[in-house]
């Protein structure tokens, strides 16, 4: 692990105060050295009101001689905005803006804007800024959805900040508006009364660099490979666009584009060399450099030509991925709630209250579930989960890291543990989005959802019976009582399963909306095994076996013909009626019926249907292998495949899709036309079919989950390098050569963190494709739903590393 970061580990006393920002590896310090070749003013015109920037919004507009302007408004306002709701859920108290209007102005000949402001934000937990472009030209900005033409800045409070955005993919040939504001996102203990905003230069430049925001193809001059690094026996590619193009480089070598070399981190010195390859696929041509043959651990870069790398790593998963392990439970400890967390917040949302059968507690506790600090008690859970599984894992080989781990699931189960009422109600989750000041009885107070959901219940009694098995000897009072609890809840979700069945309505905007009753019945199937492991009482053991019947019968195993001639079988319908295949395009718990497979497998070895169950998680190895070769020689795995019919389909397709109308109906047939047809009825989709709510790492690390499970279970090393290929993605080894989590690998940008700021660890909601298309769509516009950085990602990066240290230690244990 880098020295510097084990020096800040310590530092923070291993994380009770956040990692540092590493800023010189972002990709907003590259933008600074940017030459800038033409540039229009758009601030500098006139003085005062004549200068064309108007006010929005609470609060009012200054103006100065210096042609500055400054936004000042108060902190919050005494009621809500016009048109939110009443009890305050998903609401803060407004946007205050400064707008500059245009005569269809085209910007077409501009690739980046440049705006110079100063926040004064007294007490502000994080001095945050947003702007708005409208366009009205042949491609309306914003779009429907309000996502397109949004971007957000975390800004250093009381000095001077450039902000650089590129808007090469922003529509911009009839510009009518810029918009430069802030929300009035409340008050914490520490926040003053009135904050202001100043800006001082706005400006159209066009700049020799530039990023590519869309498509397949790597800009010329990058390499495309994993920052983090490969396991030392595991497959090692990585590529570049295949025509030729030379870019910056570290110097350049013999041979140049016939061969590559692999040298060691700090020097010139060769580790390794092959012959350059070359790959067609039906995304690109792409020259590659595949040095999987080498095995020695250490720091290297990769040269070809005049292109290269930076440093990465090869070794075990411990010297690949514990630096991301530090650096998710970093993130994950910044989210807190209810905990003053030094630098971010002060103790936070007393004020956010449950109620059930006259009794108050205040919802706070456990992690925000994502940038706008709302709350999620099945997000909180799955993450407590993946700490302990993770925990388990590095036991033995970093005591320090162990127990840092322990102690911060044990934060998240004491919040599992306090929103369960002990009568099937449970506080569900609270949707925030803004400070408040802690005082119960006022305004700025929210109520949390509480209702007896069986799939809940399921759900988090498995959890709870994971969690005791993990704490028999570090705390055996609390893992009694916990298996106590999961008894319980499992009988109550049994009661309330057998008055509704799996037809118990959802929650609105909860994680859990999207489950299918495949998906339900594989929770409430993994949950019996859970609590059979547990208690060996054999009713449990009857439970799990029922329930998974049910999701065997909801898999396609016979096999889809298609127009190659091949079959496709192994994924999973949303019911045994097989008519919609079960898709996620937001939340993803994919690797549930993985881990409900597997664990009945485990759990009932002689049962008369363990060799249907092992042929359902083989036929599903099979089905995740073929979906990766569709986004070959990137590891991405693709979204799945679709039929025809599937929005016909009321009740699942409005499950599915969050804040649609009719237009996303229509839009479903555009959408599978953009993909691959596989025969008349079904399509295959690289990124999902989806609308308002976009962006694919939950989806990519939940199936990278289910990989890596059906690759332990199955000693199947293809899936296990599946699974680290979604990792992999994730830290650079996707088109734009970014890593999307912040503080690890390199070119890493802001995302949006409104509410919290930019923390080290963070990863946001993921890739997203334009429009109905069906290619990756990356901007740096920083803005909901694909940018927001999420809890549950960091849960699920974790799930994953723990399944490769537990590969490395069978590895090693069958040598």
């Amino acid at each position: 692990m880098d020295k510097q970061l084990l020096e800040d580990i310590v530092r923070s006393g291993y994380i009770h105060r956040p990692l540092p920002l590493y800023e010189d590896r972002s990709l907003e310090h590259k933008q600074k050295a940017e030459p800038v070749l033409a540039e229009l003013t758009l601030i500098g015109e006139g003085s005062g009101e004549s200068s064309g920037w108007v006010h929005r919004g609470p609060g009012n507009l200054i103006f100065t001689e210096e042609q500055t302007v400054t936004l000042s408004s108060p902190t919050l306002m005494p009621h809500w905005p016009e048109g939110a709701p009443a009890d305050g859920d998903y609401v803060n108290f407004g946007i205050a803006s400064m707008v500059k209007t245009f005569e269809r102005a085209n910007w077409e000949e501009y690739n980046r804007i440049t705006i110079e402001v100063y926040p004064d934000f007294p007490g502000v937990p994080n001095t945050y800024l947003y702007m708005k472009f409208k366009n009205e030209g042949e491609i309306a900005i914003p779009d429907i959805y309000h996502r397109e033409g949004y971007h957000g800045v975390n800004l250093k409070n009381r000095q001077w900040n450039v902000i650089h955005l590129e808007i090469r993919e922003l529509p911009r040939d009839a510009v009518t508006e810029l918009e430069v504001g802030y929300y009035l996102n409340g008050k914490d203990r520490a926040t003053g009364d009135r904050m202001e905003l100043t800006l001082r230069a706005a400006r159209l430049e066009k700049v020799a660099g530039h990023e590519i925001s869309k498509g397949w193809t790597p800009k010329p001059g990058d390499i495309i490979y994993s920052h983090s690094g490969y396991n030392q026996s595991g497959v090692k590619t990585a590529f570049s666009a295949a025509d030729g193009a030379k870019g910056e480089g570290r110097g350049t070598s013999a041979g140049a584009g016939r061969e590559f070399y692999l040298k060691h981190a700090g020097s010139d010195e060769i580790a390794y060399t092959a012959p350059v390859g070359y790959i067609d696929t039906g995304i690109g041509r792409f020259e590659t450099y595949d040095f999987s043959a080498f095995s020695e651990s250490g720091l290297y870069w990769l040269q070809a030509g005049e292109l290269c790398t930076e440093n990465f790593a090869i070794g075990n998963a411990a010297e690949v991925w514990q630096s991301s392990v530090w650096k998710s439970l970093n993130f994950i400890f910044c989210e807190r709630c209810g905990y003053p967390v030094p630098g971010i917040h002060g103790s936070c949302h007393a004020d956010i209250v449950a109620r059930h059968e006259g009794t108050v507690l205040s919802y706070n506790g456990g992690w925000h579930d994502a940038g706008d600090v709302s709350q999620q008690t099945v997000q909180t859970a799955e993450v407590a989960f993946a700490l302990f599984e993770m925990a388990e894992k590095v036991e033995g080989l970093d005591g320090d890291l162990y127990l840092r781990l322990i102690e911060e699931g044990e934060w998240g189960l004491d919040f599992l543990l306090k929103t369960r009422f002990g009568d099937g109600y449970r506080a569900t989750s609270a949707g925030i989005t803004r400070w408040t000041d802690g005082r119960i009885g006022n305004m700025d107070d929210a109520e949390a959802r509480v209702h007896n959901q069986a799939y809940e219940n399921f759900y988090l009694a498995g959890i709870e019976a994971y969690i005791h098995e993990r704490l028999k000897t570090l705390n055996p009072a609390l893992s009694e009582r916990l298996l106590r609890f999961a008894e319980e809840d499992f009988e109550f979700a049994m009661t309330e399963f057998a008055k509704h069945g799996m037809d118990q309505k959802p929650i609105f905007w909860e994680h859990t909306y999207q489950s299918s009753e495949s998906l339900y019945m594989a929770t409430a199937s993994w949950t019996a095994s859970m609590l059979y492991r547990s208690t060996g009482d054999e009713r449990y053991a009857v439970h799990a076996a029922k329930f998974i019947g049910y999701v065997l019968e909801s898999q396609e195993q016979e096999g889809l013909s298609l127009d190659d001639g091949t079959t496709i079988a192994g994924f999973f319908y949303r019911n045994p009626d097989k008519k919609v295949v079960q898709h996620f395009n937001h939340q993803a718990r994919e690797h549930l019926y993985l881990l409900a497979l597997t664990a009945i497998r485990e759990t009932q070895p002689g049962h008369e249907d363990a060799g249907r169950w092992q042929a359902s998680i083989e036929s599903y190895g099979d089905y995740l292998k073929k979906l990766a070769a569709y986004t070959a020689p990137y590891p991405m795995i693709s979204s799945g495949i679709y039929h025809v019919d599937e929005h016909l389909d009321e009740k699942s397709f409005g499950y599915q899709h969050l804040l649609t109308d009719e237009r996303a109906r229509e839009d479903y047939g555009v959408q599978l036309g953009h993909g691959v047809k596989l025969n008349d009825s079904y399509y295959l989709r690289r990124f999902p079919a989806w609308f308002s709510f976009r962006g694919n790492n939950a989806i990519l690390l939940s199936t990278g989950k289910a990989a890596s499970l059906a690759g332990a279970y199955l000693n199947d090393a293809e899936l296990i390098g599946i699974a680290e290929g979604q990792l992999q993605w994730i830290v650079g080894k996707n088109p734009f050569a970014q890593s999307l989590m912040h503080g690890e690998g390199y070119r890493y940008a802001q995302q949006y963190s409104v509410l919290g700021g930019e923390m080290t660890g963070e990863i946001p909601v993921g890739i997203q494709t334009w429009g109905n298309e069906d290619e990756p769509y990356w901007p740096q516009f920083n803005n909901a739903t694909y940018k927001e950085v999420w809890t549950g990602n960091a849960g699920k990066w974790l799930s994953i590393v723990a399944d490769l240290y537990a590969n490395d230690k069978k590895s090693e244990g069958s040598r």
